[in-house]
C-alpha cells in the first residue's frame, strides 16, 4: 500500500535531522551554539533569555499628549492652543511627534525656545527631524532638539545659514510671524 504524499512529507519532516550540526534542518532550542535562542518552544517569548516580555507590551497606538513649551527667557503667550503631539510607544522606545502652529501667539518671547517629550530620556539624544516653516517667504528651515540623558525638556535648534546648528529663537533663523510653524519628531528610549 502506497504511502499518501501528505503522510509521507510528514514522515520525512519528523526523519530529518535535529542538532546534528550548525547546518542542520531542524534546531532545538537551547543554549548549544547549534540550537535556536533558550527557552521553551511556545513561541510566545514568556521564557525566553533574549527577549523581556515586557518588551512585547506594544500596542503600536497613537497617543495625544500636551508638550508644554517655553523659552529659557521671557516666556511666550498664547490665545488658544498651539501646541499638540503625539507618540507611539514600542517596549523600551518612543517615537513623538511635535506640532507648533504660531497662529493664536500674542508675543514670542525671547531665548531658547525648548518642549517637553512624553518621557524621561534614558540617554543624551539629538533629533534631527523637523522643519521650520517661514510662510512670507516660503523658505523652511532644518529644526532639531537636543535633550540630556533623564531630561525631558529638549532644548529646539536650528541650523543657520553658515550650516551651524544655532539656538532656535524668535528672531533666530529669521524673524518669527504669526503665519509661522514648525513641527520636529524623533524616536529615543525611555529612561
Amino acid at each position: 500500500m502506497a504511502m499518501e504524499p501528505k503522510f509521507n512529507s510528514i514522515r520525512q519532516h519528523l526523519d530529518a535531522d535535529t542538532d546534528s550540526g550548525i547546518t542542520a534542518i531542524h534546531h532545538t532550542l537551547g543554549p548549544a551554539s547549534f540550537q535556536a535562542s533558550p527557552g521553551s518552544h511556545r513561541h510566545d517569548g514568556t521564557d525566553s533569555h533574549r527577549i523581556k516580555a515586557s518588551d512585547l507590551d506594544v500596542s503600536g497606538v497613537s497617543v495625544v499628549y500636551e508638550p508644554a513649551g517655553g523659552t529659557l527667557g521671557t516666556q511666550p503667550t498664547f490665545s488658544g492652543p498651539a501646541i499638540s503631539g503625539s507618540y507611539v510607544k514600542f517596549g523600551p522606545l518612543v517615537h513623538f511627534r511635535i506640532d507648533v502652529d504660531f497662529d493664536n501667539i500674542t508675543s514670542f518671547g525671547t531665548g531658547q525656545y525648548y518642549l517637553t517629550l512624553p518621557f524621561p530620556s534614558k540617554s543624551n539624544y539629538f533629533f534631527r527631524d523637523g522643519c521650520l516653516h517661514d510662510i512670507s517667504t516660503a523658505k523652511e528651515y532644518a529644526m532639531g532638539g537636543h535633550v540630556l540623558a533623564g531630561a525631558s525638556q529638549m532644548l529646539l535648534r536650528t541650523t543657520a545659514s553658515n550650516g551651524n546648528d544655532i539656538p532656535f529663537e524668535h528672531n533666530v533663523p529669521f524673524t518669527l510671524d504669526a503665519a509661522d510653524n514648525f513641527h520636529v519628531s524623533g524616536t529615543y528610549e525611555i529612561a
